[in-house]
């Protein structure tokens, strides 16, 4: 998940009032594969399983279409078929044409969960509308929306504006999403490159670069250069920090972090491992 997708979610939910914590869970269920995207969701830019229709031939944000093997669920029976998807010129033209175009023809328009997601700005009532339309074949598709919803806690931009997100109230959810979105990168002494190997600094200072936060690269520097508080006081995102550790303080007692040569980026629980937590926003 990338600040880009999140914000054209919050300018899809500003203009259409599709809710954008549906909107990133779809995204979530319909393009994750381990920890990167889909090959469709990479190389055509296709973030939803998004379908060819010859009505979309001119559509500024489409740039054609391909074919990809795929698996349906049929009369309860999941089979594999090879079907036409649409090809997008970015990300934002894939989220932006889902609620421009697609979701706002039949079956979708006139859906009376869908309307009434619409009014209260409630995910789970987009996502049941959204099945109840016809958007997917899977029995459990709501369920596993719902479940993306609750892993990421994606709710919280239910009502979110694009501009409180731009200030910076959303920093620290950005910097925790980039956080969970290397679970399971190798830890890499001096690594730097995300997907590939991180160190625990160099997990920080990615995590804080997808925020639009530019900290310094070492440990003892983002600790000396940030604004130190006490454990007590952390806030998703801040950075928690001891003499040579650094981490991504997620909330309540879990933080995500590079732990040593040999392991991979994880979960842990126990912030009084570390001395303070560390502040730039």
């Amino acid at each position: 998940m990338t600040v880009e997708m999140v914000e054209a979610a919050l300018e899809c939910q500003e203009e259409y009032g599709h809710p954008a914590g549906c909107t990133l869970a779809q995204i979530i269920c319909e393009s994750g594969q381990g920890d990167g995207l889909s090959a469709l969701a990479e190389r055509d830019k296709n973030l939803f399983g998004i379908k060819w229709s010859s009505s979309f031939l001119g559509c500024p944000k489409v740039a054609g279409k391909s074919s990809w093997a795929t698996s349906e669920e049929v009369g309860g029976q999941v089979v594999g078929v090879m079907a036409d998807f649409t090809t997008f010129k970015s990300h934002r033209d894939c989220i932006v044409f889902r609620s421009r175009v697609l979701l706002s023809g039949p079956p979708y328009v006139d859906n009376a969960l869908i309307r009434e997601a619409i009014a209260s700005c409630d995910s789970d009532k987009m996502a049941e509308g959204l099945k109840d339309a016809g958007y997917a074949t899977s029995s459990s598709y709501v369920e596993t929306l719902k479940a993306a919803m609750d892993e990421y806690d994606l709710r919280r931009f239910d009502g979110m504006s694009l501009e409180d997100f731009r200030a910076g109230v959303a920093d620290g959810d950005a910097i925790v999403a980039a956080a969970e979105s290397q679970l399971g990168v190798p830890y890499v002494w001096g690594g730097s490159i995300p997907g590939v190997g991180l160190d625990c600094s160099g997990l920080t200072q990615w995590c804080y670069a997808q925020a639009g936060i530019d900290i310094p690269r070492y440990s003892e520097d983002q600790a000396a250069s940030g604004k130190r508080v006490p454990l007590s006081e952390a806030e998703p995102g801040d950075i928690l920090w001891r003499p040579g550790h650094v981490a991504i303080y997620v909330g309540g007692d879990e933080y995500i972090h590079e732990p040593r040569p040999g392991d991979v980026c994880r979960r842990a629980t126990g912030i009084a491992y570390f001395t303070c937590a560390v502040r730039y926003r």
